[in-house]
């Protein structure tokens, strides 16, 4: 078995039986779909793609939020308790490691957007009519954009949550959060294609998700064992 899956397989296991994340999570996925998908389905109009559009809008948001929920307690807790240390000592680098503790915490996140997608989903074709879970975009948004997305916000805040001390942590990872955020909802509205979901649009989100998640490698690369000894409070 390889390293990657050992340390990811790791930090999945832990994920799952995390149970005031697991229940954040639930909260999270199932509220705010519920209470979105009233103004898609008024927004919309009876038009299944752009009932779509407005599910695959809320579900990136969504999924990056799961992918910080997880990732802030798999790389910040072993700072604060004192095992990081112990992890730094094995014979693996720090990229591996940043890699499989990324991966861990995206595939749990990826899961709780899938869920969340469902229910809103099942939500606006309550409430319409309209079978809004076939529509061809919208599984390629859930089978691509978005778990790319959500492994590129688990890379940049777990790569930070690495180099930056406790306090600098707190604050950089809800602007990091925010960040993504804003810049989804931005691209979204960017890309001409009318008021449904669009192939351009999934196309730009795909080509952005990609570019950060290399970004977060990147970044992750130039972490030294050092630097993250030194952050550890």
């Amino acid at each position: 078995m390889s390293t990657f899956r050992v340390i990811a397989g790791r930090e999945m296991r832990l994920a799952l039986r995390n149970r005031s994340i697991l229940i954040t999570a639930i909260i999270f996925a199932v509220w705010f779909p519920v209470m979105s998908a009233f103004g898609v389905a008024a927004g919309a109009g009876g038009d299944t793609a752009a009932l779509a559009a407005g599910i695959a809008a809320i579900t990136l948001p969504v999924g990056v939020f799961m992918g910080y929920i997880f990732c802030a307690d798999a790389f910040l807790r072993e700072k604060r308790d004192g095992t990081i240390e112990t992890l730094l000592c094995a014979p693996v680098s720090l990229r591996r490691l940043w890699e499989g503790k990324a991966a861990g915490v995206a595939v749990p996140a990826y899961l709780m957007a899938l869920v969340s997608a469902a229910v809103t989903a099942a939500a606006v074709a309550g409430l319409t009519g309209a079978p809004v879970a076939v529509e061809p975009l919208l599984l390629v948004h859930l089978a691509v954009v978005v778990p790319v997305w959500i492994a590129a916000a688990a890379g940049l805040i777990g790569a930070a949550q690495l180099a930056l001390g406790m306090r600098e942590n707190q604050i950089l990872g809800f602007a990091l959060i925010f960040g993504f955020i804003f810049l989804v909802a931005g691209l979204q509205q960017a890309v001409p294609g009318g008021p449904g979901i669009s192939a351009a649009t999934e196309a730009l989100l795909a080509a952005i998700g990609a570019a950060l998640l290399a970004l977060a490698r990147f970044i992750a690369g130039k972490v030294t064992k050092e630097r993250v000894v030194l952050t550890i409070p």
